[in-house]
């Protein structure tokens, strides 16, 4: 479809001239760059602190790049985002297409992250040079390499640059959204760098700043976006890409102000601060200027209709984002009131390793419950879990439909779950004892998962959202394209999610990746993920009530249960059998327990495997057997019903089939030819709105 001259004219908007949108770009970063450097030498980050000497290079040479680097950030998401998930096509035909605006869109975010690459990479070696001082004739890029900050930023141009690759090479919704994908994992990368990855509070600090960078990105690069490719848009088109767009700037603006005060509590010692310190003055100008910009865009979604001032607003958006940012490369430059490094010694070391002391009240069950470690992550990621849940059911009740109460408790249930996972005695001492990480781990895979599974969240999704006809993909498209894909027909076999369930205890516990994920933080997230993803996979499979790609066979699934976690057992057994210690390096540097006393937690933590694997399996085979009895009971109703409908037609041409299998005529009248094939009777169940083909039908 091409645009339509008048939409495409800067005038035409509001009648009024405004910046032309080329030009509009390179202005908006200069001024982000010269924020940056006027908050850098106000806080004082420019002044010589330190033995090295500083170079002019790094001193005005990091901000502007660093003005390059969040420039492409903001284009790779929110252009990305823009095209897999906003922009309406012309026809329903075109659903999986790069054609027209859309396809410009990807351009625009492949272009966008090959900025951010770029960027990235140039940031290693003034980090280098920054460590090695002004007029040094080492290594600069060996210096930055052989430190956690340069292998981050090399690790940030990679996935920019793959991001890049895969926006170039897509011809289809499906590769712009992979490219979109490797663009999420850079931005979550990204948040390691910094004080984040430097604080005492370790875990919080660097979940607070990835998940602060995710709103960022989110809203301002969809804001970035819109205005750039809105000359070229219809205004039809544009207002549906800007309705669109307004649930998910509402959630990123909650994600940045939770995050936001997750850091600052992290930072500094009180709200007194944020008058009192250069650091916290700029912090509260950052703040000031981001409730500014939610304003604004509130009030640019009210008028859109009214087709007025949308152009002037966007440029307003835009210095006030420029502006924020540049605040943003300023903190970043700055040391915050409250220091984020400690001398590594005695208790000072273990919070160095960990991110937090272990708690001082003896491990038992009753500690489990009573001992908390906050992570307010996992506490914002539930509670939008719980609310985008509830948001459905409410939008079911409000236009009539009903949705089952216990799926509900269910769901809300899982939540809670996974708060006290995440923040419990458990998560507490889950990385200072093997005890204690192992009830962490049975309550990711067979308490948390289950509860979710039951909660059908997918069919609650199907109902609660209406589906797009316009040749785009919403949420609710690509979940269910996900799971109709090829990939989840093989993985949502009971086999093959058995294994994963099962087999990746072995691969985790007994090779190096159990002790990485004790000593990094992406890797203990990465280890969080996928148990929670296994055990939800095979809950689903087993359990589940949404719909899958086709019926499982019930003796298959409780064959699956039986082996799966008799194997879990098992290595339950084998584990509290070992002669070596899991990750004795880690423990031993911790320096809380002998060797010995380290054998006994071990012998406690594969007992808890063992035992706890007992009980999920009655669970599971309990509701198993009734799941399959209430879809024998529909399948029995189902026919009964057809049969009063057609007289029995179906089964007396059934028993005239075998009549004649038998040599023998047709009795009492029944005239069906008997020659005929017999009848497809369980076709026939689903041509009559059989029991549905979900995985616990």
């Amino acid at each position: 479809m091409s645009p339509n001259p008048a939409a495409a004219s800067p005038r035409n908007r509001d009648g009024g001239r405004t910046l032309p949108t080329p030009l509009a770009v390179p202005v908006l970063l200069a001024l982000t760059i010269a924020v940056a450097l006027l908050g850098i030498i106000a806080t004082g980050a420019a002044a010589p602190n330190s033995l090295v000497p500083a170079s002019g290079l790094v001193t005005w040479g990091i901000p502007a790049v660093r003005g390059l680097h969040h420039l492409g950030l903001l284009l790779a998401v929110g252009a990305g985002g823009t095209a897999v998930l906003l922009h309406p096509g012309p026809s329903r035909a075109e659903v999986r297409s790069l054609g027209g605006g859309r396809g410009r869109t990807v351009r625009l975010a492949a272009a966008g992250a090959g900025l951010w690459a770029l960027s990235a990479l140039a940031l290693v070696p003034l980090g280098g040079l920054e460590a090695a001082g002004a007029g040094t004739d080492l290594d600069v890029w060996q210096i930055a390499l052989g430190a956690d900050l340069g292998r981050i930023q090399l690790a940030v141009a990679i996935l920019a640059g793959f991001s890049a690759f895969l926006g170039l090479l897509a011809r289809s919704t499906v590769g712009a959204a992979w490219a979109l994908a490797a663009a999420g994992l850079g931005v979550a990368a990204v948040g390691l760098e910094g004080h984040a990855g430097a604080s005492l509070d370790h875990t919080n600090a660097v979940n607070a700043m990835v998940l602060h960078l995710l709103g960022v990105s989110v809203w301002a690069g969809g804001l970035l976006a819109i205005a750039l490719i809105a000359p070229r848009l219809p205004d039809a088109e544009l207002a549906v890409v800007v309705r669109r767009f307004s649930p998910w700037a509402l959630a990123a603006v909650v994600v940045l102000a939770l995050s936001g005060l997750v850091n600052a509590s992290i930072r500094l010692d009180g709200p007194g601060e944020l008058l009192t310190t250069a650091y916290g003055r700029v912090l509260l100008l950052k703040t000031v200027l981001l409730m500014g910009l939610a304003a604004l865009g509130a009030a640019q979604r009210r008028r859109l209709g009214e087709r007025l001032r949308f152009r002037h607003l966007a440029l307003t958006e835009g210095v006030m984002l420029a502006v924020v940012i540049g605040a943003s490369i300023a903190l970043g430059r700055t040391a915050p009131p409250v220091p984020q490094t400690v001398p590594l010694v005695g208790d000072l070391l273990r919070l160095a390793l960990v991110g937090y002391l272990p708690p001082t009240t003896p491990l038992d069950p009753a500690a489990l419950v009573t001992v908390w470690h906050p992570d307010w992550g996992s506490v914002i990621i539930a509670a939008a879990m719980a609310g985008l849940y509830l948001a459905g059911v409410v939008r079911l009740r409000r236009r009539g439909d009903s949705w089952p109460l216990l799926r509900t408790a269910l769901w809300l249930a899982g939540c809670l779950a996974l708060v006290w996972v995440m923040n419990g005695g458990a998560a507490a001492w889950g990385r200072y004892r093997f005890d204690a990480h192992m009830v962490q781990h049975m309550a990711m895979m067979m308490i948390v998962p289950p509860l979710w599974v039951l909660g059908g969240p997918v069919t609650l999704l199907s109902r609660a959202v209406a589906p797009r006809t316009d040749g785009s993909r919403g949420l609710r498209e690509w979940v269910l394209a996900a799971l109709h894909s090829g990939y989840s027909r093989i993985v949502s076999s009971p086999p093959v999610a058995g294994l994963l369930f099962a087999g990746s205890l072995v691969v985790f516990y007994f090779t190096p990746l159990f002790e990485l994920s004790m000593r990094t933080h992406v890797g203990h997230v990465a280890m969080t993920v996928h148990f929670l993803l296994a055990g939800y996979l095979f809950a689903w499979v087993l359990i589940g009530v949404d719909p899958a790609q086709k019926p499982i066979n019930p003796v298959l699934k409780l064959i699956t249960l039986l082996v799966t976690l008799a194997f879990h057992a098992f290595f339950g057994i084998a584990l509290y059998s070992a002669t070596w210690i899991v990750a004795q390096d880690w423990y031993t540097e911790l320096g809380l327990y002998a060797p010995a006393q380290l054998e006994l937690i071990q012998a406690r933590g594969a007992s808890i495997m063992w035992a706890v694997s007992e009980i999920p399996t009655v669970l599971y085979a309990i509701l198993m057997v009734l799941q399959w009895i209430r879809s024998e009971d529909r399948r029995a109703r189902q026919y009964d019903r057809k049969a009063e409908r057609d007289g029995g037609a179906e089964l007396a041409a059934y028993n005239a089939y075998l009549a004649g299998l038998q040599g023998g005529a047709p009795s009492d009248g029944d005239q069906a030819d008997a020659t005929a094939p017999a009848p497809d009777l369980a076709a026939s169940a689903r041509e009559d709105g059989g029991p549905g083909t979900g995985a616990g039908s």
